[in-house]
C-alpha cells in the first residue's frame, strides 16, 4: 500500500525529554514484529515533524498515542538491511535461544510481511 492509497492517517504530538514538541503522522502500518506487555514493536511508514516519510521500527502502545525510542530508515537503508539479513546465517549468529523463539501458532501461518519478503527475493525462512 503506497502513501496515496492510505485512507486513514493519525497525527499526534509528543514531547521528548527536552520538552520540544515532536509531531508525527503514521502514513502506513506495515506489520507487527513482536508484542510485550501492551506494547507492539512495529514496522511503519512515518513522517516525523512534517518531514519526508521514512520506514520506522519502534514500540507503540495499543492506540498509537505513545511510543518508545526507535529507528528510522530511508528506503535505501531498508533495502541494504534486507540484503544484509538475506546473506546472514542466523544459525551461526550467537543470540540467546530465548530471544529468538517463536510461538508455535506464529510459525503455522505465513504473515503478510513474510509473503512480501518472499516476493522480494527472500527464498528461505529465517531459522527462529
Amino acid at each position: 500500500m503506497g502513501y496515496a492509497e492510505k485512507t486513514e492517517t493519525m497525527e499526534f504530538q509528543e514531547r521528548d525529554r527536552g520538552e520540544r514538541e515532536v509531531t508525527f503522522q503514521l502514513i502506513e502500518h506495515i506489520g507487527v514484529i513482536s508484542e510485550n506487555k501492551g506494547w507492539q514493536r512495529e514496522l511503519n511508514v512515518v513522517s516525523w515533524n512534517s518531514m519526508q516519510p521514512k520506514f520506522d521500527i519502534r514500540d507503540w502502545d495499543e492506540d498509537h498515542e505513545h511510543m518508545r525510542k526507535g529507528l528510522t530508515l530511508t528506503k535505501g537503508e531498508l533495502r541494504e538491511l534486507r540484503n544484509i539479513l538475506k546473506d546472514m546465517d542466523l544459525s551461526k549468529t550467537p543470540v540467546p535461544e530465548t530471544a529468538c523463539r517463536r510461538k508455535k501458532k506464529e510459525t503455522a501461518t505465513i504473515t503478510a510481511a513474510e509473503k512480501q519478503a518472499l516476493s522480494e527475493g527472500f527464498t528461505e525462512q529465517v531459522p527462529f
